[in-house]
Parts: structure tokens; C-alpha cells; sequence
């Protein structure tokens, strides 16, 4: 049941996030949703069974790389090397 819950939360987070961004800017769209996911699994650890949080924590390394490389491209931006 927490597992459904789960899911239409980060559903609504997800909708809310491309609503907001509108589809213009996909590094921000990435960002906020690993912002969602983040709290999502902070806020539900002591609930939900080690199954469920493993393929969360699978959602959060691939935001984190996401995000690294984001970081990545926007500092040699900045730094004017691309």
C-alpha cells in the first residue's frame, strides 16, 4: 500500500515539475525530480521494505550522475572551454 503511494506522489511531483518548467528547460526538469525523489525517500525510509528502497537509491545514483554532469557542462561553460 505504501509502495502505490509512493508512486502517485512522485506521479504528482513529476507533473508538477513539467508543468512548472513547461518542457523548456530539461537540466532543471532533471534536477527537480531528483530533488522529489530525494525527500521522497528520506521521508519514507522507516516505511517502506529494503526491495523498495534499493530501486529507489537505483533512481538517486542516476540523478546524481545526471546532476554531476550538469555541474560538469555548466562549469566548462562558464569557464568558457566548450
Amino acid at each position: 500500500m505504501i509502495n502505490q503511494k509512493i508512486i502517485v506522489a512522485l506521479g504528482l511531483w513529476t507533473s508538477l515539475c513539467l508543468i512548472l518548467v513547461g518542457g523548456q528547460n530539461l537540466e532543471l526538469f532533471g534536477i527537480l525530480l531528483l530533488i522529489g525523489i530525494l525527500i521522497s525517500r528520506e521521508l519514507t525510509s522507516t516505511y517502506t521494505d529494503l526491495n523498495t528502497a534499493d530501486k529507489m537509491d537505483t533512481f538517486i545514483y542516476i540523478g546524481i550522475i545526471f546532476f554531476v554532469a550538469v555541474v560538469s557542462r555548466r562549469i566548462l561553460d562558464i569557464l568558457e572551454i566548450i
